[in-house]
């Protein structure tokens, strides 16, 4: 049976008029993994600068998967050419499912690579939720970026594990009572450190950690370790109170130490569900969708930034 090749190649782009954008898999893979890359961008004019959203892990990059989406679709429709980034996961392996620091690192060095290639952007800028915003916020610096946008990024490491540890425990706990079993709390808390002490790694929320990868993480501290940026940058926090986090305030202050534009926003939302988490909720026989309105807000203040930050559009690329 022969393979009608150029409708396959028809099948891995979309356009749509009516929002002036258009979207296809690249054929590249990026990074250690083979990460599929998918491109968004302008139907008409385009403008200098594109855009690779760096993915977080787990179950956040799974939840948070509409929200990237959301962004990438505003950006174009806008001008903005953006590259998402995708595991091409393998449920038998679990190729995602790992805290790899490295890995998430090269995925995103090869994205921004490719961008120019594949949109024409003559400059790249990285944009990041939670881990992934960690991610951006240390290539935007290494590699001499220059814009980035971090949403709520996890400006230090070790605490980003060990909040990842709390709720793991809770879920455990959870489990245990639908189950009418008696564990105690502190065992639960307790158990991923033990593990990784003793046997070299744990499982934290479905991911596989080892020690090597929990040493790379703990030792990230936003605050320290970004050196060199000075190129335009957009913090956004979240907060039911309008209240800016210790660590995001830092962060801000660092970055303006090094002489960067930096613009810090913080939406107010009531966050009954923490932002990465599985955003639906039970209501009787339907379901709610507790994030919808947040998604909006984020998306409305990326934007509105870029646009504020960014050249006007130049010709379509050829």
């Amino acid at each position: 049976m022969s393979i009608d090749r150029q409708l396959l190649t028809q099948l891995r782009r979309f356009e749509d008029p009516r929002t002036g954008i258009l979207e296809q898999f690249v054929e590249r893979r990026l990074g250690p993994r083979a990460a599929l890359a998918l491109l968004s961008g302008p139907l008409g004019e385009q403008r200098s600068l594109g855009w690779v959203i760096c993915p977080s892990i787990g179950p956040e990059h799974g939840n948070l998967r509409r929200l990237e989406a959301r962004v990438a679709r505003r950006l174009s429709g806008a001008g903005f050419p953006v590259l998402r980034i995708r595991p091409d996961v393998d449920p038998l392996q679990g190729v995602f499912d790992e805290i790899d620091l490295s890995v998430r690192l090269r995925e995103v060095e090869d994205a921004v690579g490719l961008l120019p290639a594949e949109s024409g952007a003559r400059e790249v800028g990285l944009l990041g939720i939670l881990f992934g915003g960690t991610v951006a916020a240390l290539l935007g610096d290494r590699l001499g970026l220059p814009a980035m946008a971090l949403v709520e990024p996890a400006a230090r490491g070790g605490q980003y594990l060990r909040e990842a540890m709390r709720r793991h425990a809770v879920g455990e706990l959870m489990v245990a009572a639908e189950s009418a079993v008696d564990v105690p709390d502190s065992s639960l808390a307790q158990r991923p450190m033990h593990e990784l002490s003793t046997a070299g790694h744990t499982r934290i929320r479905g991911l596989r950690l080892n020690r090597a990868e929990f040493e790379q993480v703990s030792t990230v501290n936003l605050a320290d370790d970004l050196e060199t940026f000075r190129g335009r940058s957009l913090l956004v926090g979240i907060s039911p109170t309008g209240a800016v986090a210790p660590g995001l305030r830092k962060l801000h202050e660092r970055l303006e130490a090094l002489g960067g534009d930096v613009t810090l926003e913080v939406v107010e939302d009531p966050l009954p569900v923490p932002l990465g988490d599985y955003y639906y909720r039970n209501a009787g026989p339907n379901r709610v969708d507790t994030r919808l309105e947040l998604d909006g807000k984020l998306a409305d203040a990326i934007v509105a930034w870029a646009l504020d930050r960014v050249p006007a559009p130049s010709r379509s690329p050829a």
